[in-house]
């Protein structure tokens, strides 16, 4: 079996699961790639996967070379954007020409796939598929995305029309790997087509006596917050006052060398962290609630305090909320007495706790993500 894997060229939608899932795919016999952009074909090839590399697939740096697919408001917010004082960013969650030129390097690389897996925020692979004709599969990294997209339907539709196929108004996959417990996914979400699987972590080490608070907002964010922003120094006071022992994220080295910020004794300031183990060892998480943070978090059983930023990371925040394993707090108007309070909330309440563990528990039960590989065997 050819399995083509796509993806957008962003490390954190390749490398926790869409390469696991293709180097056992390669260990089950079939022949294996990752379609996705030049900016991180080196990145997955050094993993041991071979990459198709689609030449209008741009990583989120690179999109400075398509001035057509720019929003220019949203370009003017970025170069001013203090989550702290106007809220979340509204970012557009689809767009049109992006998808529409991924499915058409996906099929004019002419690598003759019997089967597609996209991640869940790529639809060009989902579009191909359509045109070559092989059954699709999605893994759903990010499970409450595609309800955020206005007229998602309708705009897949138009996009079909461009390749000579009929309109459908699908947007459902006919296999999906879920990578948290049903009760994650709304009842709405919930389709025939969900397998759930688990991601595997490493496994939990003891904690040290006291509580300890990991702090980190993903990637991408530090560098996208105007250079006056104080989300970062508001979340460093913040755990300074409490006295907890805390480590923060700021995303550089080169961040760190520069940080003009407080410096509390208590709190340890890190560019890059190696975030899975360290939650392992934590109390709480203090997150943008971006999917694969909340993923892990609730496999190493730490309840969070949710800060949203943007894209689908108010729904996750909702979510966590909603089942009990954590506290949401809006960035607009943030203070480092409102964030210590959340998080002082969450240290104290043993409820959090005991729904992130229980959550931890179904993770557990459920079959590793390596597993997926037979179902899709079942495609063909």
């Amino acid at each position: 079996m050819r399995v083509l894997l796509t993806g957008l060229p962003i490390r954190s939608h390749l490398m926790p699961v869409l390469v696991p899932l293709a180097r056992a795919a390669r260990e089950a016999g079939h022949e294996v790639a990752i379609a996705t952009g030049a900016a991180v074909a080196d990145d997955v090839e050094r993993l041991g996967v071979p990459v198709v590399v689609l030449p209008d697939a741009l990583a989120p740096g690179e999109l400075g070379r398509r001035p057509d697919l720019l929003d220019r408001s949203l370009l003017s917010k970025l170069r001013h954007w203090r989550p702290e004082v106007t809220g979340p960013l509204a970012v557009p969650l689809f767009n049109d020409t992006m998808t529409a030129e991924f499915a058409a390097n996906v099929v004019d690389a002419a690598w003759h796939p019997d089967v597609i897996v996209r991640e869940t925020n790529e639809y060009g692979g989902y579009l191909a598929a359509e045109v070559l004709g092989v059954p699709s599969a999605v893994v759903d990294i990010a499970p409450l995305l595609p309800r955020l997209v206005p007229d998602l339907g309708a705009r897949l539709d138009v996009l079909r029309g461009g390749f000579g196929l009929p309109p459908s108004g699908s947007v459902t996959a006919t296999l999906t790997a879920g990578l948290l417990p049903e009760p994650w996914y709304p009842a709405e979400l919930r389709t025939p087509g969900h397998r759930y699987h688990r991601v595997p972590e490493p496994a939990v080490a003891p904690a040290e006596a006291g509580p300890v608070v990991l702090a980190a907002f993903g990637s991408n964010v530090p560098s996208l917050l105007a250079p006056d922003s104080e989300l970062l120094a508001i979340t460093v006071e913040a755990l300074g006052a409490l006295g907890v022992r805390a480590v923060v994220a700021l995303g550089s080295d080169e961040a760190v060398a520069s940080w003009t910020g407080p410096r509390p004794e208590n709190v340890e300031l890190a560019g890059f962290v190696p975030q899975r183990a360290l939650l392992a060892a934590s109390d709480v998480f203090l997150t943008h609630a971006g999917f694969s943070g909340v993923r892990e978090a609730l496999s190493a059983g730490v309840p969070m305090v949710a800060v949203p930023l943007f894209a689908d990371q108010p729904a996750n925040a909702g979510r966590v909320r909603e089942l009990g394993a954590g506290f949401r707090v809006d960035a607009a108007g943030l203070t480092p007495e409102r964030l210590a309070d959340a998080v002082s909330r969450v240290l104290g309440e043993p409820s959090y706790r005991s729904a992130a563990r229980g959550l931890r528990r179904r993770i557990g039960e459920l079959r590793p993500i390596t597993d997926f590989v037979a179902d899709l065997e079942g495609l063909t």
